[in-house]
């Protein structure tokens, strides 16, 4: 049985840069813009460009630092997963239980990444039991980008409420 490793971030307060640690040492970032989704991570010495397209078929194309895609992450959006495909393998993203505040990420054996939010923090933790830049990548990737769609979900509501 594999070790697990537990890791943290920390959001800033728009929620625009995401820091993450590795036992209280910073390890790598996340920087975004909020409005389009789109997200540059780097991890020790790797960097990941993240790069939405598509509307009604949404995807994220996911780049090296040469610019060269590696994988793309395909969004069904009835039942909140995802299909995650690097280089030679496909994991699953998925609500870890009914009120979504754990997310995982299986490959064909199951679970190998943990991902829990927490408000409180204005953070998370994630556990994984692989140690893959990549793979870190996409989980907070993954969380950043939830976390955008549940803030834009919660506030065109409210400006169209104001609008009246």
């Amino acid at each position: 049985m594999k070790n697990k490793s537990t890791y943290n971030w920390k959001n800033n307060l728009l929620g625009t840069k995401s820091t993450l640690y590795y036992k209280d040492t910073i390890i790598g970032n996340l920087e975004s813009n909020n409005w389009n989704l789109d997200a540059r991570v780097a991890i020790h010495s790797d960097q990941y460009h993240f790069k939405n397209k598509g509307i009604f078929n949404p995807y994220t194309e996911i780049r090296n630092q040469k610019d060269e895609l590696i994988g793309d992450i395909e969004y069904n959006t009835w039942t909140n997963k995802a299909t995650i495909s690097l280089i030679d393998r496909k994991y699953i993203w998925c609500a870890k239980n009914m009120w979504m505040t754990a997310w995982q990420i299986e490959d064909e054996n199951g679970q190998i990444v943990e991902i829990r939010p927490s408000t409180l923090t204005n953070g998370g933790e994630i556990e994984s039991l692989e140690n893959s830049e990549l793979l870190l990548s996409v989980s907070l990737y993954l969380q950043k980008r939830l976390a955008a769609i549940f803030y834009l979900a919660v506030l065109i509501p409210i400006f169209l409420m104001l609008l009246h």
